[in-house]
C-alpha cells in the first residue's frame, strides 16, 4: 500500500529545539546489494565479502551515500508535498556494517524568512543501535508560512 505524505508544517508552527520524526533503517545485505546497484556504486567492499575481508574490513561495508539518502528520506517525509529539502551535509565517521540498525534523528537549530518563505535549518545525524553517533549532518529545509505564498515547484533558492 502507498504510503500517505505528510502534511507539510508550517513555517510559524516550528519552533527552534523541536525534534522532528526520525527514521529507523535496518542495514541488511540485500538492502546494501540493491543500493549499489541503484546508485551505481560497484566498490566490492560494499557487496563482495570475500573481497572486503580479504582486504582487512571486518564484512561488507555500507555505503556512505546510502546514509545521506535516508536523511533525506526523513526530512522529506517531514517536510510533506509542500516543503523543500534544501540541503543535507553529513560525515561519516563509522564503518557501517551488515546488521546493524541506524536512527536518524533531527533538530531545529535556526529558523529565517527570506523572500516569503520560510527557512529551517537543523542538527542531524544517524545513531547505530550501539550509542554511535555514525553520521553527523545539517540540513536545512524550506516551509510555506501561514498566509503566504507556496513554495515553488522546483524550489530554486
Amino acid at each position: 500500500m502507498p504510503k500517505t505524505p505528510n502534511k507539510t508544517p508550517y513555517y510559524d508552527d516550528v519552533q527552534i529545539g523541536q525534534e522532528i520524526p526520525g527514521v529507523v533503517k535496518p542495514l541488511t545485505p540485500p538492502v546494501m546489494m540493491r543500493w549499489c546497484a541503484a546508485a551505481e556504486i560497484y566498490r566490492r567492499d560494499h557487496y563482495d565479502y570475500k573481497f572486503a575481508t580479504g582486504h582487512g574490513l571486518p564484512d561488507i561495508i555500507g555505503s556512505g551515500s546510502w546514509t545521506q539518502a535516508c536523511l533525506y528520506q526523513m526530512l522529506n517525509d517531514w517536510v510533506g508535498l509542500d516543503g523543500w529539502v534544501l540541503k543535507v551535509a553529513h560525515r561519516n565517521r563509522a564503518m557501517l556494517l551488515p546488521g546493524e540498525i541506524l536512527t536518524g534523528w533531527g533538530k531545529v537549530t535556526n529558523k529565517y524568512e527570506k523572500n516569503g518563505l520560510g527557512y529551517v535549518e537543523l542538527e542531524m545525524g544517524m545513531t547505530i543501535q550501539n550509542g554511535t553517533d555514525s553520521v553527523p549532518s545539517s540540513g536545512v529545509v524550506v516551509l510555506p508560512i501561514k498566509g503566504g505564498r507556496p513554495v515553488p515547484y522546483p524550489f530554486k533558492p
